[in-house]
């Protein structure tokens, strides 16, 4: 039976226990890429100087590096600043390691392999005196690898990196390792970089997905552009610095994931949220906090816009692999004419198809765009007879024309999509079917970087879409097929964004007004429907024409998945036929009994507490539950639940605006369960 008596005795032998009393100090987390004098390194590198007092800055890392970045912390105001080399868990363990880095202000983990860090320094004087400094109010940063180890969860790279291809296809295959049990700073939160430029989207939203399904535990997932940082108070306020993003995942009120079977999974309405220079997140009520003024507001003033008829995408330029997908489409309606739109320089594939159809008694023509085509009576009249469309060709300002207003080849083309004639398009070319479409994001590796990918007028087939195929075909041009569709959809107002992967194949309903899909790699879909404010970065690279083409948008939502069967609605935001969804309630309830560090700790006036209650303790549906504060001679000073209680996990918001600074306890009560907590009042 517990009473008073051994709720008091608890408290006191948990305040026995106590010794030293540590504060919460700062961190900045950046995305990697090289730091310079007077550029985007500037804002977070002197954010570090600054909170450290101007103290000493020590450089950790797991080999050998240049005085360059001592210098750069110390002509910020440093005290002093130094490198040290910890290649070894016996160095790790050493007393005079720990003593040298609790002299610190602030430490600094450099990029390089994380595993290294966590291999060599987990559980050694290292870790312990990483936390010394951070517990005593100093700043612990860290770019590319040193960043990814300063959440609560860290992608460990122990069997090596893991690349967002095949992450999407196996969220647990063999690279999807994790840590979570080294320096822990921000709870409940993962990190990523080197975000855009490596196409890290997809990977982070895997590792989500993992550590759910392995854990039931949902994490904050904080994606991190090179050449950026998001620098966090103690209050747990985050914000923005340099030249491109911070991608915040997290689980929203519409999310659903679907269990992962046979290699088969899904995920509904990811809430995402994209944050450029000066915007700030707040990770303890996970919203944003702060957006600037910089900011526009993204206004939609059309209707909605949804397929004018089924369209066909085939996310591959290279036919001869795609004959299956010809099929499907081919035999989905009336095929009895069939007109292949392409250009000059197609010649390879256009022979393949062509072949195709001969083999299989297709009728078909031939239309090579050019200007000089578009009134020419007898081409005109290939698009009057044909029975479907076909288009080929990376020429997308030509092709383009196509749709030419006041031109007869317009005209007739127009009539035959309002007839319903479907269309299947090749590659490159399906980025033409919404009203706009960007360009030149495979001529130039830093076209993005350097602001030159241009907005060209498209189809208007699907006027809310904008699609970028081919996403992880080649890695030197993954920032600007990443970055496009974003971009797009914030230069343009578009609702709507789609990735398709390379050998796969998506197929748009005009009826239905949704999207379904034969894949190898889960297609992306960003839906801004509820997006409120929108921004851009202002970085100018050196040799750029332009600013980065990196965006800020509120309140977007993502959904993925590689089942074929089911359809993603564009008007209901959602998917269909979705089968063995973890709802809401279930991906509340974890197979564990918690209570949870406060956040933040010290605090405020203001803190959350979390727990989780067990689905495994009897009753399974309701247990009678007490949380309660109680000051250091044991006084009650707050009753924040007292309820019945079902399975799942839960956060409540204490306001200790009329209490004294001083140590309190938090004590959880649940069935025959009871859990006690430290928390410091700091005013």
């Amino acid at each position: 039976m517990l009473t008073k008596t051994n709720i008091f005795s608890t408290i006191f032998f948990s305040l026995f226990l106590t010794t030293t009393i540590f504060s919460q100090g700062y961190i900045c987390a950046v995305g990697g890429g090289s730091e310079d004098y007077n550029d985007w390194s500037d804002a977070p590198y002197s954010w570090i100087v600054n909170k450290a007092g101007n103290g000493k800055i020590i450089i950790l890392g797991a080999g050998d590096a240049t005085n360059w970045l001592p210098n750069y912390f110390i002509s910020f105001g440093a005290d002093t600043a130094f490198n040290k080399n910890i290649s070894s868990k016996a160095i790790a363990n050493l007393q005079t390691t720990y003593d040298e880095i609790i002299s610190a202000k602030a430490i600094f983990l450099r990029g390089g392999d994380q595993w290294d860090y966590v291999r060599l320094w987990k559980g050694t004087k290292v870790d312990s005196a990483i936390n010394y400094v951070f517990r005593n109010g100093g700043v612990i940063a860290g770019t590319s690898a040193g960043a990814a180890v300063l959440g609560s969860v860290d992608f460990n790279a122990k069997n090596g990196t893991v690349y967002p291809e095949e992450s999407l296809r196996n969220p647990f295959n063999k690279y999807m390792q994790f840590e979570n049990n080294f320096l822990n700073f921000i709870p409940n939160v993962i990190f990523d970089t080197h975000f855009i430029e490596r196409s890290r989207p997809g990977r982070l939203i895997s590792m989500l997905f993992n550590w759910f399904t392995s854990t039931g535990e949902h994490l904050i997932g904080a994606g991190i552009d090179d050449r950026t940082a998001i620098c966090i108070s103690p209050e747990g306020i985050g914000e923005v610095m340099g030249s491109g993003a911070v991608y915040i995942y997290q689980k929203g009120k519409l999310t659903n994931y679907t269990d992962y079977k046979n290699g088969k999974y899904t995920i509904e309405n990811l809430k995402s949220d994209i944050l450029t220079n000066g915007w700030k997140f707040d990770f303890n009520l996970k919203e944003i906090s702060f957006i600037p003024n910089s900011a526009k507001d993204f206004v939609t003033t059309d209707l909605l816009e949804f397929p004018k008829t089924d369209i066909a995408l085939s996310g591959i330029k290279n036919i001869s692999s795609q004959a299956s997908y010809l099929t499907k489409f081919l035999n989905n309606g009336e095929s009895k004419n069939v007109l292949i739109i392409t250009h000059k320089g197609t010649e390879d594939n256009l022979k393949i198809i062509s072949e195709y159809l001969n083999l299989n008694n297709y009728a078909f023509e031939v239309l090579e765009m050019s200007n000089s085509i578009l009134n020419n009576q007898m081409e005109v009249e290939k698009v009057k007879n044909s029975t479907n469309f076909i288009f080929l060709g990376d020429s997308l300002n030509l092709l383009s024309n196509f749709d030419e207003m006041g031109s007869l080849i317009g005209e007739a083309f127009q009539s035959s999509i309002n007839n319903g004639k479907p269309i299947l398009f090749f590659g490159n070319s399906q980025k033409i079917i919404g009203e706009k479409f960007i360009d030149n994001t495979d001529s130039d590796l830093y076209a993005s970087y350097r602001g030159q990918m241009r907005i060209g007028n498209g189809l208007n087939i699907f006027g809310d879409l904008i699609i970028q195929p081919n996403i992880f075909a080649d890695s030197d041009y993954y920032e600007n097929r990443t970055s496009s569709v974003l971009w797009g959809m914030m230069r343009n107002r578009k609702r709507f964004g789609i990735y398709l992967n390379s050998n796969d194949f998506l197929h748009l309903s005009h009826s239905n007004k949704s999207v379904s899909g034969i894949v190898e790699t889960p297609y992306l879909l960003v839906d801004a429907s509820q997006t409120t404010k929108v921004d851009s970065s202002i970085y100018r690279a050196n040799k750029s024409i332009d600013t980065r083409q990196i965006v800020a948008m509120n309140n977007l939502s993502i959904s993925l998945t590689n089942y074929s069967e089911i359809n993603y609605s564009f008007e209901t935001q959602k998917f269909d036929n979705l089968t063995a969804v973890k709802s809401d309630d279930e991906n509340n309830i974890a197979d564990f009994f918690s209570l949870y560090q406060n956040y933040p700790n010290p605090f405020n006036p203001l803190t959350i507490i979390k727990y989780t209650i067990s689905n495994v303790v009897e009753p399974k549906f309701a247990l009678k539950t007490k949380l309660e504060v109680f000051d250091i001679l044991g006084k009650k000073v707050a009753t924040l639940v007292n309820e019945t209680k079902a399975p799942g996990t839960y956060e409540v918001k204490f306001d200790a605006s009329k209490l004294a600074s001083g140590i309190y306890f938090y004590t959880l009560i649940s069935g025959n369960t009871k859990l006690i907590k430290k928390m410091l009042l700091l005013k």
